[in-house]
C-alpha cells in the first residue's frame, strides 16, 4: 500500500541528473557554487516538503544501538529499512574519536556508505568550549574572543579547518559527498556557551556568519547546506532573533523535546504545532526549506508515542505538513553509558510495532522510499 501511495503522490519527484527542473518559486541555494548534487539534494528536500512527507532521520545510527556497537541500525532491526536522514556529530574533532566516542573515520565510512544507498546526512557540532578547553556545555563567555582580533580567534579557525578537511574527504567516484549542515543549534537556550545569556545578540550573528563566510568562500567547500535551528520557541520574534540573516541559511528548523515529555500537558504539546506552522511559514515568506531538526522521547515511556503524538503533529495541516525532515536523537549504548537513553525503540521494545506502523505511513520517508521515489 505504501509503495503504491508513493508512487501516485510522488510522480516525477525528482529525477537526479536528468529533467529536474526549478521554478523561479523553487527554493535556492545561496552558495552560487554549489556543485550540482548538492543543488540536487536542495531539489529533493523542497519536493518531499511540497508533497507533504517527511524523511525520518535518527542520530549516530549506524554506529551503535541499545544492544549493540558497530554497524548496524535500531532502525533497520526494527522496521527492515534504513532511516532516510543520518545525523552525526563534529564534537572533538582532531581526536580519534568524537563526543560520543564513535572514531571519525568510522563516521566518514557511514556516510559514505548511506550516501551510496541514497541516504541524507546532517552534521552537528557540539564544540569544546575554546577558554577553557572543557565542552559545550561550559558555559564560560567565550565567542567574543573567538572573532577576528579575538585571543582565540586563531582557535577556532584551526577547528574549522580540520572541519573542513573531513568534509572535504567524502567523496564518492570522485564526487563531493553534499551535506546538512547545523551550527551554533539551540542558541535560544544558554545550556551552550554560543547560547542565551553567554553571548550577545551580535556576537552570536558575527559567529554564524564567519562560519560560513569562512568555510563557503575561504575554504571553498561548496556541498554543504546550511541549516539555522533554534530550540522550543513561542513566536516569530523570539525565532528570529538571532537569525544571521537570509544570506547565510538555507534550511529553517528547530528542535523540541519538552513538548514530548512525560510532564507536558496538552498545551505545552500544542508548541510543536505552532513551531511547526510558524517555521514552514517563514520558510514559504523566504523562499527557504524547513525541517524538525531534532526531537523524541527518551527511552520511549509512550509505547503509542509515534502514531499518536509524533505523526498528529507532522500531519496537522497544510503547514505543519511542510517539514522536509525530522530527526530523533540517538539511542544509547546501553551497557557503555549505563542508562536508558534512546529515542527509537530497539528490537523487542514494547513501541516497536508503533514505530513500524509509523514508518508505514505514506508520508513518512525511509531510506529505501527515498530510492523508490528518485526511480519515478
Amino acid at each position: 500500500m505504501k509503495k503504491i501511495l508513493l508512487t501516485s503522490l510522488l510522480f516525477c519527484f525528482f529525477s537526479i541528473g536528468s529533467n529536474a527542473t526549478n521554478t523561479n518559486e523553487d527554493p535556492k541555494l545561496n552558495d552560487k557554487k554549489a556543485t550540482q548534487p548538492t543543488i540536487e539534494l536542495y531539489q529533493q528536500l523542497n519536493r518531499v516538503s511540497q508533497n507533504g512527507q517527511t524523511i525520518f532521520g535518527h542520530q549516530d545510527d549506524l554506529a551503535y544501538g541499545y544492544h549493540w556497537w558497530g554497524d548496524n541500525s535500531d532502525v533497520k532491526q526494527v522496521t527492515g529499512d534504513y532511516p532516510g536522514l543520518y545525523g552525526w556529530d563534529m564534537g572533538k574533532i582532531g581526536n580519534e574519536k568524537n563526543l560520543d566516542g564513535v572514531a571519525f573515520e568510522d563516521i566518514k565510512k557511514y556516510i559514505r556508505e548511506a550516501y551510496a544507498r541514497g541516504g541524507v546526512t546532517t552534521l552537528s557540532w557540539h564544540m569544546i568550549n575554546l577558554k577553557e578547553q572543557t565542552s559545550s556545555w561550559d558555559t564560560t563567555r567565550v565567542v567574543h574572543e573567538m572573532l577576528k582580533g579575538g585571543k582565540y580567534h586563531k582557535d577556532f579557525i584551526q577547528k574549522l579547518d580540520l572541519f573542513a578537511d573531513f568534509v572535504n574527504d567524502l567523496e564518492v567516484n570522485g564526487e563531493k559527498i553534499p551535506l546538512l549542515f547545523r551550527p551554533w543549534h539551540e542558541h535560544n537556550g544558554s545550556w551552550f556557551w554560543w547560547g542565551g545569556k553567554n553571548v550577545s545578540i551580535e556576537d552570536y550573528k558575527a559567529l554564524w556568519q564567519f562560519t560560513v563566510k569562512y568555510l563557503r568562500d575561504k575554504k571553498k567547500i561548496h556541498h554543504l547546506i546550511y541549516v539555522y535551528s533554534t530550540d522550543a520557541f513561542q513566536t516569530k520574534e523570539e525565532y528570529l532573533e538571532r537569525f544571521p540573516g537570509d544570506e547565510y541559511v538555507d534550511i529553517l528548523g528547530f528542535d523540541d523535546y519538552g513538548a514530548f515529555r512525560s510532564y507536558a500537558d496538552e498545551a505545552r504539546e500544542q508548541w510543536i504545532i505552532n513551531e511547526l506552522e510558524i517555521v514552514a511559514k517563514l520558510a514559504d515568506e523566504k523562499g527557504k526549506i524547513c525541517a524538525f531538526t531534532e526531537s523524541g522521547l527518551e527511552a520511549v515511556t509512550d509505547d503509542t508515542f509515534f502514531t499518536q503524538k509524533l505523526l498528529p503533529k507532522l500531519n496537522h495541516n497544510e503547514w505543519t505538513k511542510k517539514a522536509a525532515y525530522v530527526m530523533l536523537w540517538r539511542n544509547a549504548n546501553y551497557q557503555k553509558e549505563q542508562r536508558d537513553h534512546f529515542y527509537v525503540p530497539y528490537k523487542g521494545h514494547s513501541s516497536a510495532k508503533d514505530f513500524i506502523q509509523f514508518t508505514e505511513d505514506p508520508s513518512i520517508l525511509l531510506e529505501s522510499d527515498l530510492m523508490k521515489v528518485k526511480e519515478n
